[in-house]
């Protein structure tokens, strides 16, 4: 027959909690360089502003620096881009793209 000690035992089963340590703060001590400390400042010169223009060239300005052989094939491309657009417009031909 068990005893009332050991049966107390065996029933209840304790845990223990954990609990953090709480540690003391130190106290915070004077800081050890107390003189303060001379920086040596320059002059900063500014760099000068660079200002870049932006030439725009009209289609007239351009169409001058065309040499002789541009001039002549330039109008001819146009020609037959043009002819090919009107008659796919058209539906007329068939225009291979």
């Amino acid at each position: 027959m068990p005893t009332a000690t050991a049966a107390k035992k065996s029933t209840t089963t304790s845990r223990k909690r954990r609990t953090r340590k709480v540690t003391a703060t130190a106290p915070k001590s004077a800081p050890l360089n107390t003189s303060t400390a001379k920086i040596k400042v320059e002059d900063v010169k500014e760099a000068p502003k660079v200002t870049e223009t932006v030439v725009t060239k009209t289609w007239i300005e351009r169409a001058k620096e065309l040499d002789g052989f541009d001039v002549i094939i330039l109008p001819l491309l146009l020609l037959e881009a043009g002819t090919k657009e009107l008659l796919k417009a058209l539906g007329t031909i068939k225009v291979p793209a």
